[in-house]
């Protein structure tokens, strides 16, 4: 499907071209990525008044310059003189699937849809239910007659869950009503189990304590549980216990003598006083190995050489990323010592990540950011997807908390212990890319604003217009100012702000710049910070669950994210040019003249320097540490931020609501 879509852009070609895109091909990231290789810049604004001003700032077009400006509606609906001056291409999902039911194939996700592209074409014709059928097989290896068996639909939930991709609502309907066909599954929560993570890990957690309490005669959980799946007989079941412990659907449990127990059960099970997080690190350390296929590159000393990860789509660098996420909050976890083994294997795992991760943001970052919807990439286009939710029935009320500085290995102890104190919550998580450079005053900007820093150019040094944009932005939404608050929080000397309480808000912004302090005053390294952090989920982070629950009791849907994360980094000196730099920082340093960027590059030859990345203005140049390395005095650890690891690029973006 790329192939073809790609014909219809020759490079060198037409200096405009107009598409006619009503189902979102080019939203694909590898058709966005061959684009951008190919010199095209892509718009894609609905607002009229937005797309003028983007498409007449990149004048003057050219062969060697190409723009692409799509439209999910007609050509001849977009401005005349772009209409009249530009080549026409229309694209249509059917042409590229005939022979399945078109409105069943356009509820996919572009990244569905990439895996249907793979998929071998039926035989014949097929109608809604057939195509519902083979969607689910291909795309999803939903297989009906292997899910009709208790241990395959684990296996398979399991799989499905990692890949946070989930089944449009045509098909999820179709499997439930396949499997309660089922007498097997009468008494299972099939919906909850399909619909939630959390719920099925619950689900499974408590099918393993009831199979060791039956086999030990020992309460593990006052809350009666019915079992219903065999672990005792059923060796499919059996079978499939290390792979959900990896996943980390499955934790081990503590029991009175373990080595009872038959030899298959025995990884998840723990003696009374045995730490589980040393197994778990070891665990993670040979999933992110066999995610990134770099264990004999990294024992080579040749990191670069994983063309495949380089090449990876962003849905396996989020798998890379959330275990990447548990492994550093576990290892920088104050009261825990790792052995010299486990520590040498992280350190060669971080080398190879902070060697490749780069390279695949040069190709993939800003292709990604051309496109905002169905599923948010960047943290700009979180406002987008906030207000696109809202206006597709969800509620009328949104709040977006703003968690500055807190990483995506924060979000996993924090997402943790909201879950335990607040059963009642759902939760629904995405994973983003911050705004490149990291630092506040730019993705705080992005995401606020659901701008491209490009389009805030002039204060791209600055928080103060954040309550500007995020007004303006609910200003075309048609929203008035009063009904679109931008609050910054300050739980620990106050409470609530009133804009909470207010019947006229319907899109509240709170900014929590609390896990950010902590991270800036942090002197003694990462575990400082992370023993920072257990004291505030201890002692504050309850006045902030409580103002989300009052949020929650007021009919808001929350999003909660980040701006970006955060990473421990050793100092290798600091430039000392003069006023030539407009944004000093440890992790970045911003400059709107090439030659002193170069200039100070030329000192600190293991930098990166970033500009043209069809985000940024033009006249801008960021200059990064390679690694985790830091301007600041030489050897000096510190945490902070502004670079391009994981740590700091990738965050959560975490949807919440009232459950039962």
């Amino acid at each position: 499907m790329v192939e073809r879509i790609l014909l219809h852009f020759p490079p060198h070609t037409h200096s405009l071209t107009l598409v006619s895109d009503p189902d979102g091909l080019l939203a694909d990231e590898d058709v966005l990525t061959a684009l951008s290789e190919r010199g095209f810049t892509l718009v894609d604004e609905p607002d009229p008044v937005a797309l003028r001003h983007r498409v007449e700032s990149l004048r003057p077009w050219s062969v060697d310059h190409p723009v692409i400006v799509v439209t999910p509606g007609p050509l001849d609906r977009l401005p005349y003189d772009l209409w009249q001056q530009g080549h026409p291409v229309t694209l249509a999902l059917h042409t590229f699937f005939p022979d399945l039911a078109y409105p069943v194939v356009r509820a996919l996700t572009p990244a569905q849809r990439w895996r249907l592209s793979l998929a071998p074409p039926p035989s014949r014709r097929l109608g809604r239910r057939g195509t519902v059928e083979f969607l689910l097989r291909h795309v999803f290896t939903a297989d009906h007659d292997a899910l009709r068996q208790p241990p395959r639909l684990i296996a398979w939930l399991d799989r499905y869950h990692l890949r946070a991709d989930p089944l449009p609502p045509v098909l999820a309907g179709s499997l439930l009503a396949s499997l309660r066909a089922h007498s097997i599954y009468a008494d299972w929560p099939l919906a909850e189990l399909l619909e939630n993570r959390d719920a099925f890990t619950a689900f499974v957690r408590d099918q393993w304590r009831a199979y060791l309490q039956q086999q030990t005669g020992v309460l593990l959980k006052e809350e009666p549980v019915r079992y219903l799946l065999d672990f005792a007989r059923d060796h499919t079941l059996q079978d499939a216990l290390p792979g959900l412990l990896r996943s980390g659907t499955l934790e081990p449990v503590g029991v009175d003598r373990p080595d009872r127990l038959p030899n298959w059960a025995r990884p998840a099970t723990l003696a009374r006083d045995e730490d589980r997080r040393p197994r778990r690190i070891a665990e993670l350390v040979d999933v992110l190995a066999e995610q990134l296929n770099t264990s004999l590159q990294l024992e080579t000393g040749h990191p670069h050489s994983g063309q495949a990860l380089a090449d990876a789509r962003w849905e396996q660098w989020q798998a890379v990323a959330r275990a990447w996420a548990e492994l550093d909050r576990l290892r920088y976890d104050p009261d825990l010592a790792l052995d010299a083994a486990l520590e040498k294997a992280i350190l060669r795992l971080q080398k190879g990540l902070d060697a490749v991760f780069p390279d695949w943001l040069r190709r993939r970052y800003g292709p990604l950011g051309s496109q905002r919807l169905p599923v948010p990439h960047h943290v700009h286009h979180v406002p987008h997807y906030v207000a696109y939710q809202r206006r597709q029935g969800g509620a009328d009320r949104v709040a977006l908390l703003v968690l500055d500085g807190m990483a995506l290995a924060d979000w996993a102890w924090v997402g943790a212990t909201w879950r335990a104190r607040h059963p009642d919550w759902r939760f629904g998580e995405h994973l983003l890319l911050a705004q490149v450079p990291t630092i506040t005053a730019v993705s705080r900007q992005a995401l606020v604003g659901g701008l491209l820093p490009a389009d805030f150019a002039a204060t791209l040094d600055t928080s103060r217009a954040e309550n500007k944009h995020w007004a303006d932005f609910w200003a075309r939404e048609g929203l008035s100012p009063d009904a679109c608050p931008h609050v910054h929080l300050a739980l620990e000397r106050a409470g609530p702000p009133p804009e909470v309480d207010s019947a006229r808000t319907r899109a509240l912004c709170l900014t929590y710049s609390k896990i950010d302090d902590m991270v800036h005053d942090a002197t003694l390294g990462m575990r400082d910070f992370r023993a920072s952090l257990g004291v505030w989920l201890e002692e504050h982070s309850r006045k902030l669950e409580s103002l989300i629950d009052g949020l929650l009791d007021r009919r808001f849907v929350v999003y909660v994210t980040s701006d970006h994360g955060h990473v421990q980094a050793r100092g290798f000196g600091q430039p000392a040019e003069g006023l030539t730099v407009d944004t000093r920082g440890r992790r970045a340093r911003v400059y709107s003249d090439r030659r002193a960027a170069i200039s100070v590059q030329q000192g600190f030859s293991r930098t990166v320097l970033w500009s043209h990345d069809g985000l940024l203005p033009d006249d801008v140049w960021v200059l990064m540490p390679e690694g985790r390395y830091a301007f600041d005095t030489f050897d000096e650890i510190t945490v902070t931020h502004g670079g391009l690891t994981l740590d700091e690029v990738v965050v959560p973006f975490v949807t919440i609501t009232q459950g039962s």
